[in-house]
């Protein structure tokens, strides 16, 4: 069974918070090199010198600017979760975030005397207003930082949402697409082996004793839940199909194996011999006159099987619905993101797949 992976389209509360202290120290750190070493580039008080840097009050200001970032992203995550109308969503955000600046912004300017001891400090009017105007100036910059930010996460987040639910339907897709041609070998086999069972009763009814017993054995092997196989365990079934058509066609059919013992650890997907060289009994003829060779080799540096056979056409094709070869080629595009290779000079037909490493993933 796969493993679903867990989805979500915002961030946690925990990134939050990392985002709402970098966008806190980081504005008010520029906003204290612009104003200290430079022309105050952000916000300076004309006309005046500039006034000796507090520390208590730079703190203050980076744990308001800290609140207020963070009141406004756990705002938006509770819109984001609530409205699934984008653009009602984008309105909502963008006014309740106005209204939650305006609010905050005039509750910590008046406290900010309250905190830091001057409460008792007559400030003019005017003064006053200078001072919440530049408080609101400054907490509506950091709302719109606020905004964009979320916005650019949301966005993120649902391109990752969508790369991953896109990422778990194409591999669903192809589990079931692969577990359909798997269902349809064993059937595909199974009707061929019958049709052979029934033509060798008619001809010798020992030689179909026998044939049932190794027919058990192909079809226990068969029938097993396996993705792929080692090259050894394939061979060993090979051979037990090879003995069933021998004794159905006897002298008139040679299976020549040359195997380096070096792949035999390699990894194959099931049944990959034993449809080769059906494909290659079903589609030639076998006769005294004659004799069908089919070759079984390996090529170690390339690391595939090739298996070979010359081509004697029958006149009269035999009745198949084709999925033999064209499944196990999906099979192994499916699989091992590969293809079988086919190549027919109208005198050799040979069949090369690709075998795959032990330590491959």
């Amino acid at each position: 069974m796969m493993r679903k992976k867990n989805i979500v389209d915002c961030p946690d509360i925990k990134h939050l918070i990392y985002l709402s202290v970098a966008i806190s120290v980081l504005m008010h750190l520029v906003m204290f090199l612009s104003f200290r070493f430079g022309e105050g580039i952000i916000f300076q008080q004309i006309g005046e010198k500039k006034p000796p840097f507090h520390i208590d009050g730079f703190l203050l200001n980076v744990m308001s600017t800290f609140l207020l970032a963070f009141v406004l992203f756990m705002y938006n995550m509770y819109i984001q979760k609530k409205v699934k109308n984008n653009k009602k969503c984008l309105l909502m955000i963008i006014v309740g975030s106005v209204v939650i600046t305006v609010v905050l912004s005039f509750i910590f300017t008046a406290l900010h005397p309250y905190i830091l001891g001057h409460a008792d400090q007559q400030i003019p009017i005017n003064r006053k207003v200078h001072i919440y105007r530049n408080g609101l100036m400054n907490d509506f910059f950091v709302t719109m930082v606020v905004v964009f930010t979320w916005q650019l996460l949301v966005s993120n987040y649902k391109s990752r949402r969508m790369a991953v639910e896109n990422e778990t339907l194409i591999t669903e897709n192809l589990v079931t697409r692969y577990e359909i041609l798997k269902s349809q070998m064993n059937p595909h086999f199974l009707f061929n082996s019958l049709n052979t069972l029934q033509s060798l009763i008619e001809i010798d009814k020992e030689k179909a004793k026998d044939y049932v017993q190794e027919l058990s054995k192909v079809l226990r092997y068969s029938l097993q839940n396996q993705e792929d196989v080692t090259l050894e365990e394939e061979i060993r079934l090979a051979n037990s199909y090879c003995r069933l058509m021998e004794i159905r066609y006897g002298d008139n059919l040679k299976i020549n194996f040359d195997i380096d013992d070096r792949l035999k650890s390699s990894k194959i997907i099931p049944l990959t011999l034993q449809v080769l060289i059906e494909n290659a009994i079903k589609h030639n003829v076998i006769s005294d006159k004659f004799p069908l060779v089919i070759n079984v080799a390996s090529d170690f540096e390339k690391r595939n099987i090739i298996v070979c056979n010359k081509i004697q056409p029958k006149i009269n094709k035999s009745p198949g619905n084709g999925i033999g070869l064209a499944n196990l080629s999906e099979r192994y595009r499916l699989k091992y993101n590969g293809d079988v290779e086919i190549l027919n000079n109208n005198v050799e037909f040979c069949v090369i797949v690709k075998l795959k490493d032990i330590d491959e993933k």
